[in-house]
């Protein structure tokens, strides 16, 4: 439900494209530049929260969390000044960048390994499940009230869970966790390759997520003069196809590894295989003059791109069990920096060059690499080189 709803927060701006840019006088560049601040506010909190949730615990620091994103949100609502805006979503990402850290602290904390990949992919449903049904319910949301209102109807609900957290979840005993807990320094988390290649490969996989994000709905209005009803609905593709993989590489995920043993062969290769089918999906896209083949090959590159989400989760559970919030901080952070990256260089690209054609190669581009350094460099099964042993708290 954290997911659904911190993933709704997220993708209630990218339909509001045009109506934001209407009322604030923007091109593409400069509301790329509001989708960037969100992630400038989450890369600031992403390594820090993940320190943060294995010293104190997932019910405060995720209660803190969703009330800072709660009132950011109503601040979003407003405020009529696009400076004010700017603040408010750097805001917004300080209080949803705990969010993914967190969660897979929750998984470690409460689940036994050989179910971790699948409850993960079970949770991160929320992310495509919020925009499958962002397109067509946030679409007509801010057509029939008006996306300022829109925004306040989500920080109502944003607010409520974050009222219960602290009710509905308790603390795990110590037992739970781990009798003989083993911690690692931050600086050996950082000197990982399998968790610097991981790490990179979501920055690609970030690039495809944020782009989907914000410039999907953007892309079928400039490219192929879509009205926003239509656009809800053939934005959903996607999602959809992403909620139906990620769960069931998820569970293959699980099963491999409750077979092998192996984290590379449950882990590692379900990424780079689905990444790079992915990036061979949006070439086509470049070339493209069918709004039949861009809705298909966009529908298909995401969806396979997003397939092995849940495997980037485990691998920092696999590895570092009592610092999993740490790692996952890490990891989260190259995806904080896609976003930062992702809409100020599309709306660039799309400006500069007229049109999406750029936009899809450095897309093609990045997720090939994340794919390629995957295979290349993450091989989490190989004896690893550990520093001292200590509390990272």
């Amino acid at each position: 439900m954290l997911c659904l709803v911190n993933y709704l927060d997220r993708v209630v701006i990218s339909f509001a494209i045009e109506p934001i840019k209407h009322d604030f006088g923007l091109t593409n560049t400069s509301f790329g530049l509001a989708i960037s601040l969100f992630a400038l506010g989450a890369l600031a909190v992403n390594g820090l929260s993940g320190l943060l949730l294995d010293r104190f615990g997932v019910r405060l620091i995720w209660t803190i969390g969703l009330v800072i994103w709660s009132l950011a949100m109503i601040g979003l609502g407003l405020t009529e000044a696009w400076v004010f805006f700017l603040i408010m979503r750097i805001v917004l990402g300080i209080g949803e960048g705990v969010n993914f850290p967190a969660m897979n602290r929750s998984v470690a904390d409460w689940m036994p390994p050989r179910l971790a990949g699948r409850t993960v992919g079970v949770m991160l449903l929320g992310v495509p499940a919020a925009l499958l049904l962002g397109g067509p319910i946030l679409a007509n949301l801010i057509e029939d009230i008006d996306w300022r209102n829109a925004f306040l109807v989500l920080a109502i609900g944003s607010g409520l869970i974050g009222v219960a957290i602290p009710i509905v979840y308790r603390r795990p005993a110590k037992t739970e966790i781990d009798p003989n807990p083993h911690c690692v320094s931050w600086w050996t988390l950082i000197r990982n390759p399998t968790l610097l290649a991981t790490s990179w490969s979501f920055f690609a996989f970030g690039y495809v997520l944020w782009f989907g994000i914000t410039w999907i709905p953007g892309y079928f209005d400039q490219a192929w003069h879509m009205d926003l009803a239509s656009i809800g609905w053939f934005s959903t593709l996607p999602w959809g196809l992403a909620c139906l993989l990620i769960p069931l590489i998820a569970w293959y995920s699980d099963s491999r590894m409750e077979r092998t043993g192996r984290i590379r062969a449950s882990r590692v290769h379900p990424i780079w295989v689905f990444q790079l089918l992915g990036a061979l999906c949006f070439v086509p896209l470049i070339f493209t003059h069918s709004q039949m083949m861009a809705i298909t090959m966009l529908s298909l590159g995401i969806g396979f791109s997003m397939a092995a989400n849940a495997p980037y989760y485990s691998i920092c559970t696999d590895l570092f069990k009592q610092n999993a919030a740490a790692a996952t901080g890490i990891m989260v952070t190259f995806f904080s920096i896609s976003g930062l990256i992702t809409p100020v260089l599309t709306g660039w690209l799309t400006d500069a060059f007229g049109g999406f054609n750029a936009a899809f190669v450095s897309l093609a581009i990045f997720v090939a690499s994340g794919a390629i350094g995957m295979l290349l460099f993450a091989h989490p099964d190989r004896p690893q080189t550990q520093g001292p042993a200590h509390d990272l708290g």
